[in-house]
């Protein structure tokens, strides 16, 4: 939107006030691109330094408002041209044409990159999620890094990483039978220690990710219903692939795993 709003506002200002003042001066018309031009570049600078969304932004609406005055400018005839009549030049409204067409994609497609696709128009546009007859879930095993992690907590993150597996606590098993949106499943894990031993009276929590939208994440409290053994019936909102990860805590110590899971259509 930082290069689209002011380009879009210019590439629409400039050449309506180009056409309507080479009406009034038809022999005019380099000079009123040259005007127009400058004039578009001033009332930009003030925006651009109160907002200042980067130097590769404005370098960018520079050269639109520049380009699109030069065009302008360069499909008008000289002062001394025989006839002022205005005709169309293909030639100049194709390259117009042509660089409208590339800001607008590129706008879009910065704008997807930064923010990402909503729910609403991931759903539209993206191919459904395959599901089978057979849901899968897997835990690959520790969390071995986490790029979201910033870098003055890496250090923290790696020790709690080594604790996690010099701890050796194993946790197996999941859905309890094909989970399917907007039906109860029952989900079960065991975690047991290095040694096979249940460990019991932990508070487990299973959070459920969503790829595509924040607003659909949620978390459930797993209760234990026999020694080392913890379970919860879980609903998820949406078909498609899920990240799940997994928090298990007791006397201070914290064990995670990260797994994925797909939930199957009604």
């Amino acid at each position: 939107m930082a290069v689209l709003l002011p380009a879009g506002i210019g590439m629409t200002l400039i050449p309506t006030l180009f056409f309507l003042l080479r009406w009034r001066f038809p022999t005019a018309g380099r000079q009123i691109a040259f005007i127009l031009g400058v004039l578009s570049l001033a009332a930009y600078a003030p925006y651009a330094i109160s907002a200042w969304p980067g130097l590769d932004v404005v370098a960018m609406v520079v050269a639109i408002l520049v380009m699109t005055a030069f065009i302008l400018g360069l499909i008008s005839p000289p002062r001394n041209a025989a006839s002022h009549k205005m005709g169309f030049h293909a030639g100049p409204a194709t390259i117009i044409a042509f660089f409208a067409v590339i800001i607008l994609l590129d706008s879009i497609f910065l704008t997807i990159a930064s923010r990402g696709l909503s729910e609403n128009a991931a759903r539209q546009l993206l191919p459904e999620p395959q599901s089978g007859p057979v849901a899968t879930s897997y835990f690959p095993g520790t969390v071995a890094h986490d790029y979201q992690e910033k870098v003055a907590q890496f250090e923290a993150y790696d020790a709690m990483r080594e604790e996690q597996q010099r701890r050796g606590w194993q946790v197996q098993r999941g859905w309890l039978g094909e989970p399917v949106v907007g039906e109860d499943t029952p989900f079960r894990i065991q975690v047991s220690d290095g040694d096979g031993a249940p460990i019991r009276g932990a508070e487990v929590s299973a959070q459920f990710l969503r790829f595509s939208s924040e607003s659909l994440d949620f978390t459930r409290r797993l209760e234990e219903i026999e020694p080392g053994i913890y379970q919860a019936d879980i609903s998820a909102s949406r078909p498609g692939r899920w990240e799940v990860i997994v928090n298990v805590r007791r006397d201070g110590e914290t064990h995670q795993l990260r797994g994925m899971t797909d939930i199957a259509k009604p």
